[in-house]
Formats: structure tokens, sequence, C-alpha cells
């Protein structure tokens, strides 16, 4: 008796099936062939490691991690990190990996999480192709080339973002409720349907519900302009009502905070923001400059030379099937767009409506206009012209095949995966690449155990330079998140890395880095119970050489011997027997006008609200402000008259009204020459407003700010 065909087995065993295939191509696609492979991290930089940090912490403390995923005491030494102010997505996912790291250790945790991911991306394609009645073989085939899509691979480490495995049933529930036909009679599987996206998609990446509520709401307004039957509708509205509810029960706290004002600068945000992130359709058609084709590769290079703006490229590359694809669909749609075959357009008015709503000066970059400023990246919405091209392509290759014998649709439709696969996804199995990060990642884990066996348990360890979480960008040769690293491969010690962007402990410790002196420093760390001071030297322009001179003049013990694989410095402090907290309503921990140790009798500037950061060219520093800042002036001694100095430069036409407690003290106007401005400093802080009168403007080229006026040279001197 011959094997039941794919076809006659029942349709949840298929689904495992493509769930393991899925699986097993990513173990071939990044070579992870032994135990060891999966064990080893293949990417050990940027927004990976804020993942891995995350599901640490879910590890260590899965109960706090699911409802609001604080840190804990083991960053944010010496009192803790507060996230409340950072929306963490997809809690169940990453406490569920957490405890799986546990068993298997953290990478392969991770890896296998994504691979699982991947294969439930091509299984949901698959089922979904299926019910679209495309044969078998191409709806696995194609399932994989949507899981391994470029998107899919270069997001799947976030184990957010490529859940995708929710669009092509979203995508199917959309065209089923906006498509003109007679009421529903069958409505259970739709509403099932429905509400377990909409419940699952609240709960999972917020840009992923985001943008699945732009796409369904696009499809209620079509279904609203055909005057479709309610039947039709009402799953949509189940599906928007739980995507709704669940999105604000999981992220009530941040909503909380957010309306409280609390979340300014957790997570930077600028306005030109929605046009370097915006979705650019030319992307879709565009390849890597890591495409395995050198050839092909050197276009992409060629566009990215040009690109205006970094923001995020090619992850929408549709692949050469996929633009095959598209073109495909956009001439079918002309087709019946001339035959005035309205019904048959949804692909093409779901295309038009992310389009509309994605590119630069699009409908999201008018909602960032006016305030909802939180998802700039509406490049990500792409990833929907994925579902559409794949699942017409499949379609019409299961029209144009039934005379193609069932063994030849095979044959085919494996090379067509094969090929589609390797085509559009970078190269991945380098073992060189994974063997690097391995020896990093084990020196690492070679330097934390020397401290935990060194150190008393649970020391905190203060970490230079201070740096926020998350989203610091490079600090001078160092790469973001790597701060993480003695975390990651650590199990008692605490960090100082790890305060939300403003919190008072973060601008305790950039002024405990930044403006005190060596000796300042150490006897300020050790009184708030550090036992360890942790210095990346690519961080620092002199490679921290000049401080490390001073902490050897001190006295100061290095725990581990230079090492130039690790650009780590490492020096045992004194902790205090009886710890202090600091006091983090210090006016003084503002940010500093200038960097630099602070100078003993003079005035102290502060940068306080409403400036961007410190520029620097030659002899001059300078701040730019949109329209209002505050400039704080900290003065030790009693109440004196000061003179103020500056340059001033804005547009021409415009100028800047100098208030001292509400009172005006001067309408100032731009120019070349020196200002100079009588104030009267009282003893602690005095504040001073500046407000532009006038239009801002755009520097232009990478630059995406929208700037006001600028201060520059600006000093205060006292008698």
């Amino acid at each position: 008796m011959s094997a039941p065909t794919p076809a006659r087995l029942p349709r949840w065993f298929q689904a495992v099936l493509v769930v393991l295939l899925g699986g097993l191509v990513t173990g071939l696609l990044f070579h992870r062939l032994t135990w060891d492979d999966w064990s080893r991290p293949h990417w050990l930089e940027g927004d990976p490691l804020e993942v891995y940090t995350r599901v640490k912490i879910a590890a260590e403390q899965p109960s706090e991690a699911l409802h609001h995923f604080s840190p804990g005491a083991r960053l944010g030494a010496p009192t803790g990190a507060d996230w409340a102010a950072y929306p963490v997505p997809d809690r169940l996912v990453f406490v569920l990996t957490g405890q799986l790291a546990r068993v298997t250790g953290l990478i392969a945790a991770i890896n296998l999480i994504g691979a699982l991911f991947a294969g439930l991306n091509a299984a949901s394609f698959y089922l979904c192709a299926r019910w679209l009645r495309c044969r078998w073989e191409w709806a696995a085939a194609l399932g994989l080339v949507f899981a391994f899509c470029n998107y899919n691979v270069r997001w799947g480490i976030t184990l957010s973002l490529s859940q995708t495995f929710v669009l092509p049933p979203l995508i199917l529930l959309c065209a089923w409720a906006s498509r003109n036909g007679a009421p529903l009679r069958e409505r259970r599987g739709w509403f099932i349907l429905a509400a377990l996206l909409g419940l699952w998609l609240g709960i999972a990446n917020p840009y992923l519900a985001y943008f699945a509520g732009v796409v369904a709401g696009g499809a209620l307004l079509l279904a609203l302009l055909r005057r479709n039957p309610w039947s039709r509708k009402i799953p949509l509205l189940i599906f928007l009502g739980c995507l709704v509810g669940s999105f604000l029960a999981s992220n009530a706290g941040y909503v909380v905070q957010h309306l409280r004002g609390a979340t300014t600068g957790a997570l930077p945000r600028n306005p030109g923001d929605f046009q370097v992130y915006a979705l650019r359709p030319i992307e879709w058609f565009i390849p890597p400059t890591d495409h395995r084709v050198p050839v092909v590769a050197e276009l992409g290079r060629a566009y990215y030379a040009r690109r205006h703006g970094a923001g995020e490229f090619f992850y929408n590359y549709l692949g050469l099937l996929g633009v095959l694809g598209l073109a495909g669909l956009l001439v079918r749609g002309v087709r019946h767009s001339v035959r005035r075959h309205w019904r048959r357009l949804d692909p093409i008015f779901g295309l038009t409506w992310i389009t509309a709503f994605g590119v630069a000066l699009g409908i999201n970059s008018w909602l960032g206009a006016v305030g909802f400023e939180l998802f700039r990246a509406s490049t990500r919405i792409g990833v929907f012209a994925h579902v559409w091209v794949l699942f017409f392509v499949g379609t019409w290759i299961t029209r144009h095949s039934h005379r193609l014998a069932r063994s030849h649709s095979v044959l085919l439709a494996a090379a067509v995966a094969v090929t589609a696969c390797w085509e559009g996804t970078p190269h991945l199995g380098d073992r060189a690449v994974a063997a690097r990060n391995q020896a990093r990642w084990q020196s690492y884990e070679a330097v934390t155990t020397l401290l935990e066996q060194t150190l008393p348990a649970g020391a905190a360890v203060f970490q230079l330079p201070v740096v926020p979480f998350p989203e610091a960008g490079t600090t001078m040769g160092m790469p973001d998140y790597e701060h993480t690293l003695p975390y990651l491969t650590s199990s008692t010690l605490r960090f100082s890395y790890g305060h939300l962007r403003q919190s008072p402990a973060l601008q305790w410790g950039r002024y405990v880095g930044r403006q005190m002196s060596a000796a300042e420093m150490v006897a300020a760390l050790e009184q708030a119970g550090f036992s360890a001071l942790w210095l990346d030297q690519r961080g620092n322009a002199d490679r921290g050489q000049a401080l490390i001179s001073s902490l050897q003049t001190l006295g100061l013990t290095e725990l581990i011997a230079p090492d130039a694989s690790l650009p780590v410095r490492i020096f045992r402090l004194k902790a205090a027997d009886r710890p202090q907290i600091p006091d983090y309503n210090d006016p003084r921990l503002k940010e500093h006008w200038y960097d630099g140790p602070d100078r003993a009798g003079e005035p102290l500037l502060l940068s306080q609200r409403g400036w961007y950061p410190l520029e620097k060219a030659e002899a001059n520093q300078w701040h730019w402000a949109l329209r209002a800042s505050e400039l704080g002036i900290w003065w030790e001694g009693a109440a004196t008259p000061a003179k103020l100095r500056f340059r001033l430069n804005s547009l021409p036409a415009s100028t800047v009204v100098l208030l001292q407690d509400g009172r005006e003290l001067k309408t100032l106007r731009p120019g070349p020459e020196r200002q100079e401005i009588e104030i009267s400093l009282a003893q602690g802080l005095t504040t001073l407003e500046w407000r532009l009168q006038g239009a801002t403007f755009k520097p232009g080229g990478a630059d995406s700010r929208q700037l006001g006026f600028m201060v520059e040279n600006l000093s205060v001197s006292v008698p």
C-alpha cells in the first residue's frame, strides 16, 4: 500500500510538517548542524543584545517580566532600573523563551524560538494558501519563501517583528469581509479567527498591532463603501475591538506613564524620522547590498549611496520571485481596471492603501505631525506586500499547472523554493562570524566569572561611559547595547547600565562620570555602594587613557589584565559598609551645557530643557533649540550680579526673547557679534527661558532636525 500523499493527511499534520521544514531550513540557512552551532550567537551587537537582555530578565524573574517587565536590581544599580516608561512587547513570548533558556542556555533558546517562528510563518501561509485552493506543493514552497523573505530573516532575531504568521490569515479575513457577496451563513469560524488574531496581536509587537489595525481599518472602509452585509463586517469589528482591548490591557502601565508625561525621551523620536523611516515602494524591487550575487549587490550599493537618510533599508526586498509576482499582479490589476472588474482589485487596493499610509508625507506622517510619534517606521508596513504578492503567485501557478503531472509539479515547486530562498536571503552561514562572536562571548564569560569569584556576592559595577537604555546609538567607538554583555554572561553581579533617558538615576550617573574628577568620582561611587568600575575604552576619545592614569595614581587595583581583544579596564572600588542612595533631586544632575569636569568657583551651566546635544567645531561649541528652551545656572556663592555672553544664530527675520522668572530681560537678534547681558544669580539654581519668535527650518541632508535658534560659546562670569 502506497504512503498517503500530503493532500490526504490531516491538515493539522500537514502544518506540523511545514513547521518542521521551516526549522530545518533555518538550520541550513545559518549553518546550525550541531547543538554547539545552535548555542552560538550569530549576532552580538546592536538590537540583538537588547533582545538577549529581555530574555535574560524573563529567565531570572518570570512573574515580574510577565506583569511589568522590570529588570530589577541586576540592571540600573544602585537603585535598580525603572522601565515603566518603556513599552516592552511580547512579554509572554519572552517569558516562555526565558524559561526555555534555563534548560538550553540563553543563546540556544533564542535561536530555537526564532526557528519555531520561521516554521509558524511558513505553516500559516501554507494553510491560507490551501484555503485558497493552491496545490499543496506550491502552498508549501511559497510558505517557505514567505517565511524566509528578507523582512522575516533580518527581523527574526527580535522574536517580535518576525511573528508574521498572523498576517496571511488577517489578509484573508480582510478580503472576505470587504468583498461583495451574500451575507455569511457560517460566521462562527470567522468570529473565532478574528478574536484570536486581535488578542494575539494586541500582546505582540506594537508595530505589528498598529499596522494590522491600519490594514483592517482599510478593509472596513472598503466594506462600508461597498455597502456589504453587516455579517461580513462584524468579524473585522471583532478583530479591531479585540486588538485595541488587548493592546491597552497589555500596555496599560506604559499608557498611564505616557499620559503623565513620564515617557519623554524613553524612545527618542524626531519629526524628521517620519521621512527617514517612511515606506519607499521602490525598495520592494531594490536588492540588498549583501545580496549573494555580487553584480546584483552592486545595484543595492548604488541605490544606498544615493538614498536620503539611513533609515531601515532592504527589509522589504521581495526577491526575484516576488518582483515578478508584483509585476504580474499589477498587470492583472490594470487589465481588471480596463474591464471594470472592481471586485477583483482588492490586492491592488490593499497595496495602494499601505502605500498611501506609509510613504513620506503620507497618512502616518500626518499622524506624527499632530503628536502620534511612537510609530515612525512606516516602512515596516511593507511586509504586507509579500502576502498579497505570494498569494497571487500561488493562485496563478495553480490555475496554470493543472495539466502538469504531480511529480513534475513537486519538483518544480521544490526548485522554485530553493532558488527563491537562496536568492532572497543574505549569506548567514559564515562560520568565521559565528566563531568570532563565540570567542567574544566566552571572553566576557571569563571576565564576569572572575569578577563574581573576586567581588562580594551581588556586587555593584559602575559602567563607563554612561549611556541610556534603549537606543543610545554608537558612543565614540562603542556600539549600542554593549554594556549588556557583562550582564548577559553573569549570574549575580549588578550593573549601572539600564536606566531610561532623562531618568534621575541616569542623570546622576552622567554627572559622576562626566563632571567629577577621578578622585571625586571614586568617592561618590564607593559611597553609593559600587565595588568595581568598568571602563569600555571604545567609548572615550582617548580610549580612557587620562582617566586610567588618574585611577592608577589613586592606587586603584585592576581586576583583570589589559587584553587587546577585550577593550575593557576594570578597577576595584571599596564599597561603603553602609551605602547611601544618591540624591537624585540635585539640580546639578541635569544635562550640562559643556562636556568635561566642573570648574571650581565658576557658575555651572545646565541645558535643562529643549536643547539639542552639544556640537563642536574647532574652538566653537553650541547647542541648537527648536522654539522654547531653558538654561540653568547653578551658583554656590551668595546672590550676585553676573554677565551672560554668547553668540545667537537663527533665521534673519527671527528674534529670541530671554526671560528670567517670567520677566523679559531682552529681545535678542541673531548676528555674528558676541552679545552680553547682565543677569542676577541667586544662590543655588537660576533658570533662564529662551523663546523663539519666528520660523524654524530643516538643515537638510542627513540632518532631519527642525531647528529654531542656536546659542554659541555661552559663558557666565561673576565679579
